[in-house]
C-alpha cells in the first residue's frame, strides 16, 4: 500500500488496476537482478531460521498473486530477460528459490510449494502453465505440491 513508504517491488512496473481504489497502492519498482537475488536469498534464510525455531517445514507460496506468482504470470511479468518471456523463464524464480530453500535446511525438513492451478484472468497464468511446471516441480527436492487458484 502507499500509504506504508516503502517501495514495492515487482517484476515489472504493472500497477494494479482496481479503478477508484488504485491509488491506494504504489505502482511496483522493477526489480533488478540484485534485487532478484536478494530474495532468493530472503527465501532461504527465512527457511533456515524456521527450522531452527524448531518448524518441520515451510510453504513457497507461488499463488494467489503474490512475488512468485506475479513471476508466473505473463500479465504481471513484462521482462525480457532470463527472469521473464518464456514460461520456463518466468517460472526461474520459484525453481531458484525451491533450489535455495532445500540447500539451506536439513533433508528431512519439508518443503512445500503453493502454485495456482490458473490465476482466472484471461491471458494470464492458467492450466495449461500450471501442467508444465508441475513437471519441473517434481525435479526438485520438494515434499508437497499444493495446488490452488486465483489472484
Amino acid at each position: 500500500m502507499a500509504n506504508l513508504g516503502q517501495q514495492a517491488l515487482a517484476p515489472s512496473a504493472v500497477a494494479l488496476d482496481l479503478g477508484q481504489f488504485s491509488k491506494i497502492f504504489a505502482e511496483p519498482k522493477p526489480m533488478n537482478e540484485d534485487d532478484i537475488q536478494e530474495v532468493i536469498r530472503r527465501f532461504a534464510t527465512s527457511a533456515a531460521l524456521a527450522e531452527k525455531a524448531g518448524f518441520t517445514g515451510v510453504q513457497i507460496h507461488a499463488a494467489h498473486g503474490y512475488l512468485i506468482s506475479q513471476f508466473l504470470s505473463p500479465l504481471t511479468n513484462r521482462r525480457t530477460d532470463q527472469w521473464g518471456d518464456s514460461l520456463e523463464n518466468r517460472a526461474r524464480l520459484l525453481l531458484s528459490v525451491v533450489a535455495a530453500v532445500r540447500h539451506a535446511v536439513s533433508p528431512q525438513f519439508c518443503v512445500s510449494v503453493k502454485l495456482n492451478s490458473a490465476d482466472f484472468q484471461r491471458g494470464s497464468f492458467n492450466a495449461d502453465d500450471a501442467r508444465q511446471v508441475i513437471p519441473w516441480l517434481n525435479e526438485q527436492p520438494i515434499d508437497l505440491l499444493e495446488l490452488s487458484g486465483g489472484s
